[in-house]
């Protein structure tokens, strides 16, 4: 196990914190707790393979790569941010592209999955096609005969080749909690999906913000982790003032983000106990703070082979992300409500 620097900071330093090196503390200490002894969690962390058939070798051989880094770290867990195996082609959908989808992330998974930890992964808008998203029931006849989000394969039928537990679900990992959402969903006018200044073309839906209200109050006192393909936010380049990339740096489509985001901030900024957000989908790196949460954004796989080697440490009170490719490194604290 790597030997680390212990940094003692709180919350307020989010905004003075940088990149991977850096060692800024503060003149209180973070007090040592019973939780002090838990141990280190570690995963592996990728996003937007965009492994599209048989097309894309040169992808393939960037999550090769991922897969054998992994095999050789041997991290708790590892997870996938979305848009994995996308669509065969452009178009509206067919059986033919359809069944291109649904056959290569079989093959795909299978490699991902063969990791020797077990392996997780969170819907992308490439991943599936939906109607209006939330708890619809979708056939592939359905994206067959009429325009829709996303592309050629249902929800449901991702998550029976990946086993997960559902379009959204959580778990626990040495006594930290990890949760999976969904954004890809169509917003709602009354849900405010331009509160951040831009309308957002993704949501979490109703269904899924009540699961987590009570996922959150079931698990109040664990250390939280949340993923999602989408970012819950759309940051202007100022920054959102509370820390993180300063300039933020834009990559175009600013509607591409969960509009009703804000929502979804306020539970988990109330919480006190969620450490940071991970998002995938605009495929370059960045990294911003919100009611003392962390949101982070990886560089896309296929962008340079790049992912991430992530360790939580309680009792260094730090979040250690270790970037490959072009993602980048960050040292940074946890959440203050964490210590208590």
């Amino acid at each position: 196990m790597r030997i680390v620097m212990v940094l003692s900071m709180s919350l307020f330093l989010l905004g003075s914190l940088g990149r991977w090196g850096d060692t800024r503390a503060t003149e209180n200490p973070v007090k040592p707790t019973a939780e002090s002894v838990m141990p280190v969690v570690r995963f592996g962390i990728s996003a937007d393979d965009h492994l599209i058939g048989g097309r894309t070798p040169g992808h393939l051989s960037f999550t090769q790569n991922f897969v054998k880094a992994m095999q050789q770290w041997q991290p708790d867990f590892v997870i996938d941010l979305g848009d994995f195996a996308c669509q065969c082609a452009e178009g509206q959908t067919t059986p033919q592209l359809h069944d291109c989808q649904l056959e290569y992330l079989k093959l795909h998974w299978a490699l991902f999955s063969s990791v020797p930890c077990p392996a997780y992964i969170v819907i992308g808008n490439h991943d599936v096609g939906w109607i209006e998203g939330g708890d619809e029931v979708t056939e592939p006849e359905d994206l067959y005969r009429r325009s829709h989000s996303g592309e050629d394969i249902t929800k449901a039928e991702f998550l029976a080749v990946t086993k997960m537990p559902g379009r959204y679900y959580s778990f626990d990992v040495k006594g930290y909690h990890f949760i999976v959402l969904d954004g890809n969903n169509k917003p709602r006018a009354e849900d405010q999906p331009d509160h951040d200044g831009v309308c957002g073309h993704y949501a979490i839906d109703e269904a899924q913000r009540a699961w987590l209200a009570q996922d959150l109050a079931t698990n109040r006192g664990k250390m939280k982790v949340v993923f999602c393909h989408e970012e819950l936010h759309h940051t202007p380049p100022e920054g959102s003032g509370e820390g993180g990339d300063v300039p933020f740096p834009p990559v175009g489509k600013e509607v591409s983000h969960v509009g009703n985001g804000w929502q979804v901030r306020e539970m988990l900024a109330a919480d006190g106990k969620v450490i940071a957000c991970f998002f995938g989908h605009k495929h370059r790196n960045r990294w911003t703070v919100y009611g003392g949460v962390n949101y982070i954004t990886l560089a896309a796989e296929h962008y340079g082979g790049s992912y991430a080697k992530v360790a939580i440490s309680h009792s260094l009170h730090k979040l250690s992300i270790r970037g490959r490719g072009n993602q980048c490194g960050y040292t940074l604290p946890l959440p203050a409500a964490v210590g208590e």
